[in-house]
């Protein structure tokens, strides 16, 4: 097994909310960077914890009401060494906070979550694994229907980067 070489493990996506209930199962719905052929990331050692600060997507009508809300951090375990090399990730993902969707106005919220292939942004001799994770939410009441997205690219040396996020 070459570190210098990174896979995904995990989903590449999955859902998060169905029909304004959470549907998300945090021991399955997640992805990772490891080194190509490690297929069970506890194979990996010294991993830590890192969640983001609150992001939110909220809908509002004319009259300022809200429609709709969904709130979450997104969630990762970075610093996983192969052999004592490189810097990895496992369950990344989105941990949900709150979900809110106006019942009497009849809204609709979904939610999904992405992670992208996996990049090296280290070198062969000291690699560092990155995703892009994205979440995207879908807001549906009885005259509209909006989608919006967030997405970061997470690092094994537990760096992140906003790529683009609406509302936030």
């Amino acid at each position: 097994i070459d570190p210098a070489v990174i896979w995904q493990i995990g989903k590449a996506i999955w859902d998060l909310v169905k029909n304004n209930k959470a549907v998300v199962d945090y021991t399955t719905d997640w992805a990772g960077a490891v080194p190509m052929n490690v297929t069970d990331w506890t194979q990996l050692t010294e991993w830590t914890t890192w969640k983001s600060s609150m992001y939110k997507f909220e809908f509002k009508n004319f009259l300022g009401q809200k429609l709709t809300e969904f709130t979450w951090k997104y969630t990762c375990q970075y610093g996983g060494k192969y052999n004592g090399k490189g810097k990895f990730l496992t369950l990344c993902g989105a941990s949900i906070n709150e979900i809110y969707a106006y019942g009497l106005y009849g809204e609709q919220v979904q939610v999904s979550a992405k992670g992208s292939k996996p990049f090296n942004y280290g070198t062969a001799d000291d690699p560092i694994g990155g995703i892009n994770l994205q979440v995207v939410m879908s807001s549906a009441g009885h005259f509209e229907k909006t989608v919006v997205g967030c997405q970061i690219t997470m690092k094994g040396d537990s760096t992140f980067t906003v790529i683009q996020c609406d509302q936030n």
